[in-house]
C-alpha cells in the first residue's frame, strides 16, 4: 500500500493493535459497584470475591484491593450508593412532602430487580455476623443526616412533637415499604405511600 508519499506502507495488523483502553475514574468505579451488586444478588455474599468482581468488571484487582481492601467495605459502598444514600435532606416545606422524597429515594433501588435480589440475600444470610453488621451499618446510613434534619425542621414548625420517636417511625415506614416489596412482590405505588404516611402521620392524632 503506498502513503501519500509514495512509499511502501505494511498493512495495519488489527490484532497488533492495541485494545482502546477504558476510562478511568469514575466510571471504572460504578461498574465495579455494580458488579458486586450483581453478584451479591446472583448468588450471595459468601460466594462474592474482589478478583471475581474486578475480572467481570475489566479492571485489575489490584485497583479494587487499593480501593477496597475488603469485600466486606465493597459491598457496604456498592449498597450505599446503589440505594441512593444521600447526605442532603429535602425540603418541600412539610413533613409529609420531605418523608414522601426520602421514601422515594430508597425505593428507587428496592424496587428494582437487583435490589430485590440484594434484599433477599441480606435477609437469607442474616445470620453471618459480617453481613449483619453490613446491613445494620448501612440502615444507619440511610436513616443519618437527613432525615434528623427533616424531622428538625418539622419540630419547628410545629408538625412533629420533640418527644416523639424517630427511629420507631422509620422503622415503622421502612418496615411497612418492604413488606410491600418483598412479600407481597407488589411495586409501591403513590396512593400505598400516601396511605401509609397518613396511617403514621395522622392515624393515630386525636380529632
Amino acid at each position: 500500500m503506498k502513503g501519500a508519499a509514495g512509499r511502501i506502507q505494511a498493512p495495519v495488523d488489527p490484532r497488533a493493535e492495541s485494545p482502546t483502553p477504558r476510562r478511568r475514574g469514575a466510571p471504572v468505579v460504578e461498574r465495579v459497584r455494580a458488579e458486586a451488586l450483581a453478584q451479591l444478588a446472583a448468588g450471595g455474599y459468601a460466594a462474592l470475591s474482589l478478583p471475581a468482581v474486578a475480572a467481570a468488571a475489566g479492571v485489575h484487582k489490584t485497583s479494587v484491593y487499593r480501593r477496597w481492601p475488603t469485600k466486606l467495605e465493597l459491598v457496604r459502598d456498592a449498597l450505599s450508593q446503589g440505594m441512593g444514600h444521600d447526605t442532603s435532606a429535602p425540603d418541600t416545606g412539610s413533613l409529609r412532602g420531605d418523608i414522601r422524597a426520602l421514601a422515594r429515594a430508597a425505593l428507587g433501588f428496592v424496587e428494582s430487580p437487583l435490589g430485590r435480589g440484594v434484599l433477599r440475600t441480606l435477609i437469607a444470610e442474616g445470620g453471618d455476623p459480617e453481613l449483619r453488621g453490613l446491613a445494620q451499618g448501612i440502615l444507619a446510613a440511610q436513616a443519618g443526616a437527613a432525615p434528623a434534619a427533616v424531622f428538625g425542621r418539622a419540630v419547628a414548625r410545629g408538625e412533629w412533637a420533640p418527644t416523639a420517636d424517630q427511629a420507631v417511625f422509620l422503622r415503622a415506614l421502612a418496615g411497612a415499604l418492604l413488606h410491600r416489596v418483598l412479600l407481597e412482590q407488589e411495586a409501591v405505588t403513590d396512593a400505598d405511600l400516601d396511605a401509609l404516611l397518613a396511617l403514621l402521620l395522622d392515624g393515630a392524632r386525636p380529632r
